[in-house]
This record gives structure tokens, C-alpha cells and sequence, in this order.
């Protein structure tokens, strides 16, 4: 297998952006396994066709405005929304649980409507029932072999995991990750917090056998994440038309094979989901060291860890969770003040302005160190946001916690507080 990182890649680079025209959807209904999907068509003259399959939260203005482009230059659009047609929660969960059979219809149908060829696009993860679709749509190929007319599949920031297991722990991937063996292109947004999985993404899917080419989105937290508005992502999401364009026409040129691999038996998360409380730490005890910058550009340095209770949160700005439980933390601080205690703020890959524009919004009362560039989060294994560490005083990490809790709540205290009491 082949993986060419296109960080800068000539079959990407000098690509100019091109205002987006208005090139309206129509509305399609394809019957499917007994089911009636809803689909958004753009129509175009192109011989191509992308099947967009949106992820667990649905589309948004980002999808339909590219959607027009693409149609605009040739390239015809289906948009489903499988949770919405299928009368489903929009929810990760609800895309982690679909299997592949809608989506292997969708293929054989797009192509039966139109006589194109026809690649999948998704992100998130959307990425799984994309993926099961395209072996579902192999196997059957195998009982009725037809002309080979699928291309590939391009992804956006996606997430391969079975489960979010509990802080600390490597992610359980799901089996579709290496049983892939399609051409894939994959798009990663810079400032994503799956950003530093994806070598871990690639290792998967090279067992597979995928040919797959990769390029990083500087500067980017969600090109089709509507909060995202910094100048890199407004810039990125004028180009993606003409990316998508030439990711077709190179995943096009490579041979898709019409055998699928073998799928492994899925193994068991040990431990999954977003926590509500204080959770036993089951990593390794011992935390990474840090050297930050907060926002005023101070250093701050931490290698020892002992003689008080630490609490290091990681967090960002574009996190609703993230923003919603800093009342309690702002709380929690007084709280424990005069105690042998210290709140730990990380944000993650935000520049400084930024934060301190937040910070006249929201009002903070711990300082915030700046992880610019995600490296420490990923050295602390952290997978969403906001991700929590309480340190003990003999500097070994006692409790996880996977997402927002109230930390004045009353059981949260007395857990701090026996704690402290340890170290007395």
C-alpha cells in the first residue's frame, strides 16, 4: 500500500478560489430496502457523481453552498442525511450503529439513475457507514458481478472508533478501519482534536491495503463546522470544491478492487462514552510534563506534580460542553481556595487573540496556558474535549473524566477534599 501525505502537494497547491454560484437542489426520494431515503440532488452534466452522506448532526449552509459549487463545475451531488430518512436521533452514536447496507444501495441505485461513476464523501463519523457501505456494495459484486464504477471514498476529519473510551486509553477502532481496501483521500483539519490520530487512522487502514492520500487543513477546526470562522477556514472552504474536484479525478484514475477484505470479529471497548462524575483513572498514572505559554505569553512550566491536588483541563472555545462547565470550575477554585490545590487550564490549538477575545465574553477565573499546536493534548491522550485529570498529591493521576460535570457538586468536593486529606 501507498500513503502520500499531500501536506503541500502540487495536485493541490495553486488552487484559486472561485465564487460559488447558485445551483439549487432538488428533492429526491430513493426507495431503498424497503426504505424512503430523502435526497438533496444537484444536478450536473459531469461525469461524475458524489454521494454526501452527512454526518450524526446533520448538514448545514457549509454542505449546500459547496454542494451548488461542485454541481456548478460539473460534479452531481447527492446529499442524504440517513439519520433524518431514517427517522433516527442525530447523534455519533446513530452513525456508529449503522451498518452498510443503505449506503451499498445507494451506490447501485446513484449509478443505475445516472450511468456515472460514483464516489462517497463524508466526515466525522459518517466515515463508518460509509465505509461498511463500500464493502457491503463489494460483497455484493461478488454474487453479481457488474462493470467496476465505484472510485473511492474522501473523508473529512474521521473518526474510526468502535467507542470513546475512558480518558487515558487508546481508542478501539472498529474493524471496517483495516478491513478498507478502496482508494481513499482524507482531509484532516489542522486544529481538530482527532488531528493527532491520524497516523494512527493510516496504520489502520494500510492493513487494509487502501491506497490513500492525506492533506492537512492548516489552521483549521471544522472546514464545514459553521463556528469556525478564523481566516484559514473561510480560506480553506472556498477551495474545497476544487479539492474535492481533483480528489475525484485522482481516486478516478486508481483501480477500486471489487473483492473486500476480511472483517475482523469487533472487539470489546473496555470502556466507553462521555462520563458524568469523577471516574477511576485507567491509564498510565503518571502525567507528561508541560511547558505552555498562557495568554499574556508567560511561560509556565510543570514537571512535578506532587503535594496538592491538580486538576488539569483541556478545553477550547468552539466546545459548547467545554464553555458551559467553566461557571463550575470558576466555582470549584473558590471553593478550594487556601487549600493545597491548582486548577490547570489548557485550550487547545487556539491562538492567543482569540482566547483573549473569549475571556471579555466569558468570564474565567483560573489562567488559561495555550496548547497551539495540540501536541500536549495528544501526549495526554486526550480524544474530546473538555477531557479532565485529577492529579493526587503523590503526582499520580487518581480521576478521569470524559467530558462536562459540575464540579461544585457536592459529591465532586468531597472526593477532592479526601484527596487533600491524604497528603496530610
Amino acid at each position: 500500500m501507498k500513503i502520500r501525505l499531500l501536506a503541500a502537494l502540487s495536485l493541490f497547491a495553486c488552487l484559486l478560489p472561485v465564487p460559488f454560484v447558485s445551483h439549487a437542489a432538488a428533492e429526491l426520494t430513493v426507495n431503498v430496502l424497503d426504505q424512503e431515503l430523502s435526497v438533496e440532488r444537484y444536478p450536473a452534466e459531469g461525469q461524475h457523481l458524489l454521494i454526501w452522506v452527512a454526518p450524526g448532526y446533520g448538514s448545514n449552509d457549509r454542505f449546500v453552498q459547496t454542494s451548488e459549487q461542485l454541481a456548478a463545475d460539473g460534479v452531481e451531488v447527492w446529499l442524504v442525511d440517513l439519520a433524518e430518512s431514517l427517522f433516527l436521533p442525530k447523534t455519533t452514536r446513530t452513525m456508529r450503529s449503522l451498518d452498510g447496507r443503505y449506503v451499498a444501495a445507494l451506490i447501485e441505485s446513484a449509478h443505475r439513475a445516472s450511468g456515472k461513476p460514483i464516489t462517497l464523501m463524508s466526515l466525522s463519523y459518517g466515515a463508518l457507514p460509509v465505509l461498511r457501505g463500500v464493502r457491503q456494495w463489494q460483497l455484493q459484486q461478488q454474487a453479481n458481478p457488474v462493470a467496476n464504477y465505484l472510485t473511492g471514498v474522501i473523508l473529512f476529519s474521521l473518526d474510526l472508533y468502535s467507542e470513546i473510551p475512558a480518558l487515558g486509553l487508546d481508542p478501539v477502532y472498529d474493524p471496517i478501519a483495516s478491513a478498507t481496501n478502496v482508494p481513499v483521500m482524507l482531509f484532516q483539519s489542522g486544529k481538530r482534536g482527532n488531528r493527532w490520530q491520524l497516523e494512527r487512522v493510516l496504520e489502520h487502514l494500510q492493513v487494509g491495503g487502501s491506497q490513500v492520500w492525506s492533506k492537512v487543513l492548516p489552521g483549521v477546526t471544522g472546514v464545514f463546522y459553521e463556528g469556525d470562522e478564523s481566516a484559514a477556514t473561510m480560506d480553506a472552504l472556498k477551495r474545497i470544491p476544487r479539492d474535492i474536484e481533483r480528489a475525484i479525478n485522482l481516486l478516478y484514475r486508481v483501480p477500486t478492487p471489487l473483492k473486500p477484505r476480511e472483517l475482523a470479529d469487533q472487539a470489546p471497548a473496555a470502556w466507553h462514552g462521555l462520563d458524568m462524575e469523577l471516574k477511576p483513572y485507567r491509564g498510565n498514572p503518571l502525567p507528561d510534563a508541560m511547558s505552555l505559554k498562557d495568554t499574556d505569553g508567560a511561560s509556565v512550566t510543570r514537571t512535578d506534580y506532587t503535594g496538592k491536588v491538580t486538576l488539569v483541563n483541556f478545553w477550547a472555545s468552539w466546545c459548547p460542553p467545554c464553555v458551559e462547565e467553566i461557571p463550575s470550575l470558576n466555582r470549584l477554585r473558590e471553593i478550594m481556595r487556601g487549600k493545597p490545590f491548582e486548577l490547570i487550564s489548557i485550550d487547545y490549538a487556539e491562538d492567543a487573540e482569540t482566547i483573549r477575545n473569549f475571556l471579555q465574553i466569558v468570564e474565567v477565573d483560573f489562567p488559561v496556558l495555550l496548547d497551539a499546536d495540540g501536541r500536549v493534548s495528544a501526549s495526554w491522550n486526550v480524544l474530546v474535549y473538555p477531557s479532565t485529570f485529577v492529579i493526587g498529591h503523590d503526582g499520580r493521576i487518581v480521576y478521569g473524566v470524559n467530558g462536562a460535570i459540575h464540579w461544585d457538586d457536592a459529591s465532586v468536593i468531597e472526593q477532592l477534599n479526601a484527596l487533600i486529606e491524604q497528603a496530610r
